[in-house]
């Protein structure tokens, strides 16, 4: 292999460890999932008889939902070379982000440069995207320059985001610093976000859950998150995190067991025990499904 090709490999994987940010992409175990293998194998069975293009959308939907990235990448191009829109190469950039964390640093490249491709041309055709922007700055800081990183461009595209939406500017701005590995910049680009949150909403509000409602669906894990590794306000950390944990579903890029440890973590900020020890026995379900739960309850209790 070509070594700036393993030089680009190592810096993009050790890119994910500089953030304080741990949390993982959830997984599903969609082989032994017998419902989706038979609706799966129902669905390309019609389509193979008929050639509609609505069943290679539904099996690139149904793939994407139950993280089957393979046959969701297949299909999503499949769909995209009929008629290309932003949300299917949108899901197929992040298909391809996933599946090149599941598979070897070496058998990695293709799926990464899917995944830029992708991304790139969902910005294209909706330039106002708020989801699309914030993927591309994650993109743009998480590979080197010669493989079409650019930590100016990433800028610029925050400086759009901000413009959009203020709130949003400031989280992508703190995990732009989060991924360059800047903490102090990190910390006081995230306390200004929860000064703006209380410039423009009352905590738990119903226009601040309202606002939750209308924006991407991270948004909510991200602002709970932040206030939950950053020690800022955890009113608002649990508000938003329960928002997001009332409204989890299978296609959530965000593990559940994480929205609990989070909560657990700004329970225990607040000093309310019980309610900390309700999150962790919510944790311990998943220990077997994520073996690094184990030492999180262990650094809450």
């Amino acid at each position: 292999m070509n070594r700036n090709i393993k030089v680009f490999l190592f810096l993009f994987f050790a890119s994910f460890a500089r953030s304080q940010d741990s949390t993982p992409k959830v997984f599903y175990l969609f082989k032994s999932d017998l419902n989706y293998q038979k609706t799966l194998n129902n669905l390309k069975t019609s389509y193979n008889k008929t050639k509609d293009k609505k069943l290679i959308d539904s099996i690139a939907e149904l793939s994407f939902t139950h993280k089957d990235w393979e046959n969701s990448i297949k299909f999503l191009q499949m769909s995209l070379k009929i008629k290309p829109n932003s949300e299917y190469f949108f899901l197929l950039g992040a298909a391809s982000g996933y599946r090149s964390l599941e598979v070897s640093i070496f058998s990695s490249t293709k799926y990464i440069k899917i995944m830029k491709r992708a991304f790139q041309e969902a910005v294209n055709l909706e330039p106002k995207n708020i989801l699309f922007l914030i993927a591309q700055v994650d993109v743009l800081v998480s590979i080197p320059t010669i493989f079409g990183g650019s930590i100016d461009e990433a800028k610029r595209y925050i400086y759009r985001i901000k413009e959009l939406d203020p709130i949003e500017g400031l989280v992508a701005e703190g995990l732009f610093y989060e991924k360059t590995n800047d903490v102090l910049e990190a910390s006081e680009t995230y306390n200004k976000l929860f000064h703006s949150l209380l410039s423009n909403f009352n905590s738990c509000s119903d226009s601040f859950l309202d606002y939750l409602n209308k924006s991407r669906r991270n948004l909510a894990y991200d602002i709970g998150r932040i206030a939950s590794d950053y020690q800022l306000d955890p009113e608002w950390g649990i508000c938003a995190l329960s928002f997001y944990g009332e409204r989890h579903v299978l296609r959530d890029s965000i593990p559940l067991p994480w929205v609990y440890y989070h909560i657990a973590k700004l329970e225990k900020m607040k000093g309310n025990t019980a309610r900390m020890k309700i999150f962790i026995s919510k944790l311990k379900s998943y220990e077997n499904d994520y073996p690094s739960i184990s030492s999180l309850i262990n650094g809450l209790i």
